[in-house]
């Protein structure tokens, strides 16, 4: 899955994420997936020398791995409910100094190890599907930078809108999706003290078009604020962000 994401913010600010997203099924209830920030784009006006610069740092990000296992499984007629927990680890593979001249917090990569650990959940029927998780991110220190850690809530919901008869032998659905997300982050530390405007809660709303068969799909959706607070000083706000899904799915004969 490729997943490019275009994000604003206040004071010009923005940030384009090329993300990669390979799941592998290991087995009926083991799910492998590696999370790749491939390429990373920062641009933000930084006052230097009273001043005000445009900059710019792009590059490599993080690398994630994760595990998820269905512990739970009900089946009905024409729906199924999964229970999953998942772990994970953030590996620092990007670059943490693309530009010295910005904000540790505004480079491609974080430069700390992380852990994952969250609960899933998913719902899926003829009609539609829902999907939740909460979950919590944690990064140990790396050369006198530590990210906050973070409380993870999202939650998703899809319907489809296209075709009406689904009795039909169809080539592909097209689903109205309407999705939120909930960050509570905590304060970056540099060399052991706060570093200004970072952490705080933000909750997105995200509302968009998905259209999906057995073996690709093509998503857009955009991501909107509606409740945001930064702590520890004046940071930037979220403005909007515009994010699109393109899946491919394709089978192999290695499993466990």
């Amino acid at each position: 899955m490729e997943q490019p994401t275009i994000t604003e913010e206040s004071s010009n600010f923005q940030r384009i994420i090329g993300q990669t997203v390979i799941l592998y099924g290991a087995s009926p209830n083991l799910a492998l997936i590696t999370e790749s920030n491939l390429f990373v784009n920062t641009m933000a006006d930084v006052v230097s020398g009273g001043k005000t610069v445009r900059l710019a740092a792009s590059g490599i990000g993080d690398t994630t791995q994760e595990a998820r296992y269905t512990v739970y499984q009900l089946d009905g007629t024409a729906s199924t409910f999964r229970l999953a927990p998942l772990i994970g680890i953030t590996l620092p593979t990007g670059m943490d100094g693309a530009n010295p001249q910005m904000p540790r917090e505004d480079q491609p990569g974080m430069g700390n190890f992380g852990g994952r650990i969250a609960m899933t959940s998913s719902w899926q029927t003829l009609h539609w599907n829902a999907e939740a998780e909460i979950g919590y991110n944690s990064y140990a220190p790396g050369a006198g930078y530590q990210v906050g850690n973070q409380f993870v809530a999202d939650a998703a919901f899809h319907y489809v809108i296209w075709p009406r008869d689904l009795s039909a032998n169809i080539p592909g659905e097209l689903f109205a999706s309407l999705e939120t997300n909930y960050f509570d982050t905590g304060n970056s530390r540099i060399n052991g003290q706060t570093s200004p405007g970072t952490g705080g809660q933000l909750w997105l709303l995200d509302p968009g078009l998905d259209y999906s068969t057995p073996h690709y799909g093509v998503a857009l959706t955009a991501l909107l604020p509606i409740q945001q607070q930064t702590m520890n000083g004046i940071g930037n706000r979220y403005d909007f962000g515009i994010e699109l899904h393109f899946r491919w799915s394709f089978y192999t004969s290695y499993h466990w």
